[in-house]
């Protein structure tokens, strides 16, 4: 690790540790019982403030059932932890307006973060199909009324695995589409059976095959063996390059030029057709007045999960100007960006969706 990442782990580790501290004070107040096992919950609230960082550290260079369930764990207490910290703020306000016994609003709040906790790791499993309507200028008849699937941010690793893979698998077969997208991030960036999960693909029936980008954790996990495990699962990676189908110019950018200043030139290298219907890959939602220079159609986009988890989806919606979910507009460029389908650090979302996205060509 470089000197960068060290200073970055070594600060948000501290940040834990101060939120930790603040949990296991909220817990005295609430629950003074505790005071004579202090010592104790100290502890264990200390051991859980570092063990997310341990464990995402270790599952970059090691994959075991030990370091799943703890990584699993660890991320679920932040969610946890956070919702009681919120909670019990709200209660700690209402006390002060209507002093009744102090116990009573801990266990609300444990109650509303648990509830949360438990509804989010249930939502997070339950993938949706969005189906939205696409007309697209010059678009051949070849392409009128089928179906393209795109699905991003499915984050296969030691979290979301074989199991989870296949009812995606089987939730594209069964719209039976022309064609499916996948605009980056089919990895989580940890360390896995590349190959074995790839290889699940295989079982998609797509006449005009599978077309990929790649994401920000593409490169966490090493660029060179997932463009392997994709490439040996019959999937076509688009990295700043067209292919023409039907009639239908399909491009896709890598990261590594995704979220560059160069963009501009690297899209026009693409050397598309104007006159011919285009559909980009591009796995961050930003730089889309470049994509609208370049003079594509359609760009499909990831990364944002819709925030994954509330607040989050308050603050993609700022960073990404509006673009962080949904079908919009950026004059006459045509912007999706998809929820995505799987997730990242804890497995749960709270108030927003996982998605598959049908898109019907008109």
């Amino acid at each position: 690790m470089n000197k960068q990442i060290i200073v970055f782990l070594g600060i948000a580790q501290l940040v834990l540790i101060a939120f930790n501290l603040i949990i296991y004070g909220l817990l005295l107040t609430f629950f003074p019982a505790l005071g004579t096992h202090k010592v104790e919950v100290l502890i264990t609230v200390l051991l859980l403030a570092i063990s997310f960082l341990i464990f995402s550290v270790l599952t970059f260079k090691y994959e075991n059932i030990v370091l799943r369930i703890g990584y699993k764990l660890s991320s679920i207490w932040l969610v946890l932890g956070f919702y009681f910290v919120l909670a019990s703020l709200i209660a700690l306000i209402i006390y002060l307006l209507s002093p009744i016994n102090l116990l009573y609003y801990g266990l609300a709040a444990v109650f509303v973060s648990s509830v949360l906790t438990i509804y989010g790791l249930i939502n997070a499993r339950v993938t949706r199909l969005t189906k939205i309507k696409i007309s697209l200028p010059n678009l051949p008849a070849y392409w009128k009324d089928k179906s393209a699937i795109m699905v991003s941010d499915l984050h296969l690793g030691q979290v979301l695995r074989k199991g989870f893979a296949n009812k995606i698998i089987n939730l594209i077969n069964r719209e039976s589409p022309e064609i499916v997208f996948i605009p980056g991030d089919f990895y989580d960036g940890v360390h896995t059976g590349f190959q074995n999960l790839a290889n699940e693909f295989k079982k998609i029936s797509a006449p005009q095959g599978i077309y990929f980008c790649s994401g920000n954790h593409e490169m966490f996990a090493g660029y060179g063996q997932c463009e392997q495990a994709l490439r040996g699962a019959g999937i076509k990676i688009l990295e700043n390059q067209k292919v023409e189908i039907q009639g239908l110019q399909i491009a896709g950018v890598s990261y590594k030029h995704d979220v560059m200043p160069d963009l501009s030139q690297t899209l026009q290298n693409i050397s598309l057709d104007k006159n011919k219907p285009s559909v980009l890959l591009k796995h961050v939602p930003l730089q889309l007045k470049e994509v609208w220079e370049a003079g594509f159609n359609l760009v499909l986009c990831g990364h944002s999960h819709h925030g994954q988890i509330w607040p989050g989806r308050l603050i993609t919606k700022r960073y990404f100007k509006g673009f962080d979910y949904g079908l919009k507009t950026f004059n006459n460029l045509l912007v999706y960006t998809s929820s995505g389908a799987g997730t990242w650090g804890p497995p749960m979302r709270i108030f927003t969706k996982s998605e598959v996205v049908k898109i019907i060509f008109i």
